[in-house]
């Protein structure tokens, strides 16, 4: 059990050692907490915010609680996630702001995705790291850690984040979500694929839930019979909404394994297992060349021809 109530599922190894770090008096001048989307990292940032702005123990309840809750208070920055590259000149006047002074016990930044930073800034920030300010502490996070300079990496505290087991997303929406029906729960426990903050969403709003269903099931429909143009056109739509291409190819995947489990389970299968790790190495493949802004359309296009 950890001391505090943080308000999110699992990762009890990881908060107890921010809690170690709190308990001894220990805080590092800069935190990378990494892993998947949506699995709760920035509600972690906030929380530790949180605990360590507070005066009465994280009582959620006092002005600091508050303010920290609604991103609204004086002595911590939020640096969200706005799709853009964050810049040098960010960072440039965030450092300004930390070098006035304080009446919090801390100034806490919070820096989301901090992959987007860009060289520049990068080394900017890395100054900002070398000759730290006092009682500043930055909380970053990240999902691509690869994509990070080695000298941010060795001068912060990085705590790695995995998915969540399936059973304990089921449990959860059993417990908040009592009306809900039991093989809509269990498929979105499916569905959220290990993520806290995709199952939240799936109960609060359905139809997200049901686009991931239409996902899923045309997925199954390119591997089990489809036209070439079929695929293509289905290309063009996820072009247009490009925060789909991820569980793209989450789901994907997902529905690969899935086939490999039923091969195993001597079910027939029209594919191989030959022919179903390739599909997995094209999907990995694929997913690379876009991380390394390769042309969508082309990647999605030639991930579409090789199957």
């Amino acid at each position: 059990m950890t001391t505090y109530k943080w308000p999110l599922m699992g990762h009890i190894r990881q908060l107890k050692a921010l809690e170690s770090d709190l308990a001894q008096d220990r805080i590092s001048q800069a935190y990378l907490f990494s892993g998947p989307s949506q699995i709760g990292k920035t509600l972690i940032a906030k929380t530790f915010a949180q605990i360590l702005q507070c005066n009465k123990g994280f009582c959620r309840d006092c002005p600091t609680c508050r303010q920290i809750d609604h991103e609204q208070h004086i002595d911590t920055f939020f640096l969200k996630d706005d799709g853009e590259s964050l810049k040098i000149e960010t960072i440039r006047n965030l450092v300004h702001h930390l070098s006035t002074t304080t009446s919090s016990n801390y100034k806490v930044v919070i820096i989301q995705n901090i992959e987007r930073i860009t060289i520049a800034a990068a080394n900017a920030f890395l100054k900002t790291l070398e000759e730290p300010i006092s009682r500043v502490v930055f909380l970053l996070t990240t999902t691509q850690k690869q994509k990070l300079l080695d000298t941010i990496l060795s001068r912060t505290r990085v705590l790695n984040f995995q998915t969540i087991p399936e059973a304990e997303l089921h449990d959860y929406l059993k417990k908040d979500y009592p009306t809900l029906d039991k093989n809509t729960a269990t498929m979105m426990a499916t569905f959220a694929m290990g993520r806290p903050g995709r199952v939240m969403e799936f109960a609060k709003d359905p139809d997200r839930f049901r686009y991931y269903q239409d996902m899923y099931h045309q997925i199954a429909k390119f591997l089990e019979r489809s036209s070439v143009t079929d695929r293509m056109l289905y290309v063009d739509d996820l072009l247009k909404m490009p925060d789909s291409i991820d569980p793209f190819f989450e789901l994907f995947s997902h529905l690969v394994r899935g086939l490999m489990l039923q091969k195993l389970a001597g079910d027939q299968v029209m594919y191989s297992f030959e022919q179903l790790f390739g599909i997995v190495d094209y999907l990995s493949q694929a997913r690379f060349e876009l991380d390394h802004n390769v042309n969508s359309k082309l990647v999605l296009e030639n991930l579409m021809l090789r199957f």
